[in-house]
């Protein structure tokens, strides 16, 4: 059975673009100036993109000249070692694919006789989705063109529209370690990653990441030093938010500690996250080992995710969470419409964490607004008497005792 959906053009669903309002650049339309974006989708948008630039992208100039470059349109004629491809203006070209071993490796091939094998007319059109273009190295007496720096221009070009339009991730891998960071290669290109961008935390030993392979964004590009600059921290800023939905609160992990504060330890786990397992949320065995200081950057610890706050905080925790879940129905059974007395753990901007025996709660700055009384009036380890109003996202929520 046919669907609906057979002829509806997914494709334009790319870069970021969800068909809101929200302007997102057409990547697929090109021009000789990458400063000009399009963004519009519909099916003619290159040509009037080429209007408004005074330009052809169907038309090939009638002399080409050394450092020229030329989209592919077409990919045919395949023999043993060689490929007759199409470049814009209809001019054919054979390439002897010998001599694009590079070009070959970047689509995942380690020799001629593999690439040929993998050229079906489906590959054939994932690789023209690419935009691959064609780098002109001679013109006389004949044509001859470089499929490799086509590409390099080509993903050049698509590293700079990342700088401002980040969209994209690629896998870098480390070539070389120095004092400042590191040097990989992204795609064929040459970039640098500083020390400071590469991780989510402080790294100790900037050798061990040599050979490595990486996911990264495009953070930059050095006039001075003609090198992009990539960043490991960018891509993780960009999936953060999907990747925090997925983290299971019921679910135990496994991580590493990457350093302490007076506050409890920040732990490293899942690759991209690093959480804080405050003191309050320890085990009592642990509670003494982290005031011994014995905890050391790389110690493996087992622990829970307590929360993940709205600025993407996450707040660790050695507690289960099925104990803590019947901890809270027991006490919430037991306290109902009780006045009880609590211990201030924490005065903050929107109101009072307070502990109930090892029951913690918040009491929302509009209840003190309500009777009239400065939170800046209490401070920690004071005593102040609460009432329990709710059990909202996974908190109990406390308000003060009406007064007689």
């Amino acid at each position: 059975m046919n669907s609906q959906f057979d002829d509806f053009n997914w494709d334009i669903y790319k870069d970021g673009y969800t068909g809101d309002h929200k302007l997102v650049a057409n990547t697929d339309i090109k021009g000789s100036n990458p400063q000009n974006k399009c963004f519009s989708r519909e099916p003619y948008a290159q040509k009037l993109f080429d209007i408004y630039n005074g330009e052809n992208s169907q038309v090939v100039k009638k002399d080409l000249v050394k450092g020229d470059c030329v989209k592919i349109n077409d990919i045919y004629n395949i023999q043993e070692d060689s490929i007759d491809i199409e470049i814009a203006g209809g001019l054919t070209i054979t390439i002897d694919l010998k001599r694009e071993k590079r070009f070959i490796q970047i689509f995942g091939s380690s020799n001629v006789e593999e690439f040929i094998g993998q050229l079906s007319k489906d590959y054939i059109k994932k690789m023209l989705e690419e935009n691959l273009m064609a780098y002109v190295i001679e013109s006389s007496p004949t044509i001859k063109v470089s499929l490799w720096q086509g590409y390099l221009m080509g993903i050049r070009e698509e590293f700079m529209d990342q700088i401002h339009n980040p969209s994209k991730a690629y896998v870098c891998k480390v070539k070389e370690a120095n004092k400042g960071g590191f040097f990989v290669e992204v795609q064929g290109i040459d970039a640098f990653m500083p020390g400071s961008l590469a991780a989510p935390n402080k790294i100790n030993d900037f050798q061990s990441f040599v050979g490595k392979e990486i996911i990264v964004m495009v953070e930059d590009f050095l006039k001075d030093m003609n090198s992009f600059i990539v960043s490991h921290k960018r891509y993780i800023a960009h999936i953060l938010p999907q990747e925090l939905a997925k983290l299971d609160l019921m679910k135990k992990y496994i991580g590493r500690v990457t350093g302490a504060s007076k506050y409890g330890i920040f732990i490293e786990f899942g690759d991209i996250f690093t959480g804080l397992l405050h003191v309050s949320k320890m085990t009592e065995e642990t509670r003494k080992l982290f005031k011994a200081w014995h905890f050391k950057p790389g110690d493996e610890i087992e622990f829970y995710v307590g929360e993940v706050t709205k600025d993407h905080r996450v707040i660790l925790t050695e507690e289960d969470p099925q104990e803590k879940l019947e901890k809270i129905q027991k006490f919430i059974f037991e306290s109902q419409d009780k006045v009880v007395e609590s211990e201030i753990a924490a005065v903050m901007k929107f109101g009072i964490i307070v502990n109930v025996g090892d029951i913690t709660g918040l009491i929302p700055l509009k209840e003190f607004k309500k009777h009239r009384i400065f939170i800046n009036n209490f401070v920690v380890k004071d005593r102040i008497r609460v009432v329990f109003d709710e059990y909202r996202d996974d908190k109990i929520v406390f308000k003060l005792p009406e007064r007689d």
